[in-house]
């Protein structure tokens, strides 16, 4: 009975288009997400096709149609795993929502390649003219600054080293942290390299230390 309706189904050759439409509706979407579940329908219709149409099944187009099926299947997993949130510790919860912009996963590897840290003693980040090898995000405590021979402070929630890890160049003043500070660094070398391999991620980024900067310069206004 089931070959039977295949039979019919497939004497037209009918499902051929059904395919194409699918893989065209899912090309018409930009969420991977939608687009990669279409293909996949589009190539559960072709694996039928190549299966039960010909009077012998195409083996070698049902292999390749379930290779994308397993890909894109893969793909849809990863994706979903990448915008979904997962435990964070007390101090990640608080910045999470500090450094909009970022996907779930995006947030979780810069986390992960970043040390937390809280300052015991006063403790110098940055000195003015000297070159820097992290890039620092203070979520709590007092920031001292020491910049062209004035003194000033700042509060917390604001990422230090910014300036120079974007424009490549020395610090462009002395900070140091009250004790009881706590932040997390970045080295500045591992962060960049992180980077060229995700696009994405140092859009986010570079998005964040731009409002961070902009933030600064409406305050010093």
């Amino acid at each position: 009975m089931l070959m039977n309706v295949f039979e019919i189904l497939f004497a037209k050759e009918n499902v051929v288009h059904l395919g194409a439409v699918l893989y065209l509706a899912g090309f018409l979407f930009r969420d991977q997400i939608l687009l990669r579940t279409f293909v996949i329908a589009g190539d559960v219709v072709y694996i039928l096709y190549f299966y039960f149409a010909p009077a012998v099944p195409l083996w070698g187009g049902v292999f390749w149609s379930m290779v994308l099926v397993l890909v894109n299947a893969w793909m849809i997993f990863r994706l979903l795993a990448d915008r979904a949130h997962v435990a964070m510790s007390d101090n990640e919860r608080q910045l999470v929502p500090l450094l909009d912009g970022l996907t779930p996963g995006e947030f979780r590897r810069l986390m992960r390649a970043g040390t937390w840290q809280s300052a015991t003693a006063p403790t110098v980040l940055t000195r003015e003219n000297e070159p820097l090898d992290h890039l620092y995000y203070v979520l709590a405590g007092s920031i001292d600054i020491d910049k062209a021979g004035q003194s000033f402070s700042i509060g917390p929630e604001t990422f230090i080293g910014e300036v120079a890890f974007l424009l490549k160049r020395e610090a462009t003043a002395t900070v140091t942290l009250a004790p009881g500070a706590r932040y997390i660094s970045w080295n500045i070398g591992a962060l960049r390299r992180m980077m060229l391999g995700a696009p994405s991620l140092a859009i986010a980024l570079a998005g964040a230390l731009n409002r961070d900067m902009a933030a600064k310069v409406a305050r010093s206004l």
